[in-house]
């Protein structure tokens, strides 16, 4: 059977343009969760677990819903991953958030990613029936503050794969997990530039565990933390300036008998840092760094860089951004692969 080939045909370029550690990548499953949500966030080259504002901090960090949503937030995105490769996969994001008088902010997300349609084939080629790939995540997200500078915040998000349909031989390529992100946000931590800092513990749960495959598949559990500050701010002029740092951990071994074994992901975010030096695991992290520039709170330009030395991605990421009444529209251009063109994002956020 030719299933699973064509599957992890259409799997491999999507991982590919996820600016994490080659060994991360290879390792676990579910990589768009790691995409960079948003174009705004885009443009400033994915440096935005501090300044995640409205339903975005649903998905980057929980902790933001306390201290960067106003009222209640609806943002959108479409994009085709991997243009230049494929032209039938597509990823849909989107997500609400809404202040709750005396709680805090409350939120919910949806990430769909289709990888297209697959061919099934005998072993002597002939066409057994078409079928569509795809993988879904449905998420919740909570933030309150614990102060007037300090917030925290949880998530938890329900995943599912359905990468094929049992067909002659071939068992069912499918299956589901959940998993848990935590946060942290604290601001007007210096007393210049609204210093903000932001840690956040994303994807942090089982193993996926397909039906067709006893190995169990980790998920990228990603620790992301980072600073921002405004050294322009006036009624007019805004300059943002934020620099994050992403670590994939994920620990799977072979235990010499074809199988693997994975340490649980409350254990893995500290033997996952032991697989090389100290040094290199800091060499393997991914740096992104970005800027906004805000006039009249109604036009944005936003420039970053992504850094990935593993993956080979070192790139300048740009967007724009209009917004009208509550109604933001936001463009980016964010690098993949080595060799493979910039990816354009478009989304749509409208604050109310």
């Amino acid at each position: 059977m030719k299933v699973m080939r064509r599957i992890l045909l259409a799997l491999a370029p999507v991982a590919l343009l996820v600016p994490v550690s080659a060994s991360a990548v290879s390792e676990s499953v579910t990589p768009w969760l790691l995409f960079t949500m948003g174009a705004r966030a885009s443009g400033m080259g994915g440096a935005h677990v501090t300044e995640a504002a409205g339903a975005d901090g649903v998905y980057w960090n929980p902790a933001n819903l306390a201290f960067n949503l106003q009222n209640r937030s609806l943002t959108g995105m479409h994009f085709a991953p991997v243009p230049d490769l494929t032209n039938d996969v597509y990823f849909e994001y989107a997500s609400y958030a809404e202040q709750v008088e005396g709680w805090g902010g409350l939120g919910a997300n949806l990430m769909f990613l289709t990888y297209g349609k697959s061919e099934a084939t005998d072993e002597s080629g002939i066409r057994l029936r078409d079928f569509t790939s795809w993988e879904m995540g449905i998420g919740t997200g909570y933030g309150t503050a614990l102060s007037d500078r300090w917030a925290v915040g949880a998530g938890a998000k329900l995943l599912i794969s359905r990468l094929s349909p049992e067909i002659g031989d071939l068992e069912q390529g499918q299956g589901f997990t959940w998993a848990i992100d935590l946060g942290v946000h604290g601001r007007d931590l210096l007393p210049f530039w609204n210093f903000r800092w932001a840690l956040a513990i994303l994807n942090m749960g089982p193993a996926l565990k397909f039906v067709d495959n006893g190995s169990p598949n980790p998920l990228p559990l990603n620790v992301r933390t980072g600073f921002g500050f405004d050294p322009v701010m006036t009624d007019v002029h805004r300059l943002t300036i934020a620099l994050d740092m992403n670590k994939v951990l994920v620990r799977q071994r072979n235990d010499g008998t074809n199988s693997f074994d994975v340490d649980p992901a409350y254990k893995a975010l500290f033997t996952a840092w032991t697989d090389e030096s100290l040094s290199e695991e800091f060499e393997d992290a991914i740096y992104n760094l970005g800027a906004e520039y805000a006039f009249s709170d109604f036009i944005f330009l936003r420039t970053g860089w992504v850094h990935d030395k593993t993956g080979d991605i070192t790139d300048v990421t740009y967007g724009v951004g209009l917004r009208y009444q509550g109604l933001r529209f936001d463009y980016a251009s964010y690098p993949q692969a080595t060799g493979l063109k910039s990816v354009n994002r478009f989304s749509v956020t409208y604050d109310f």
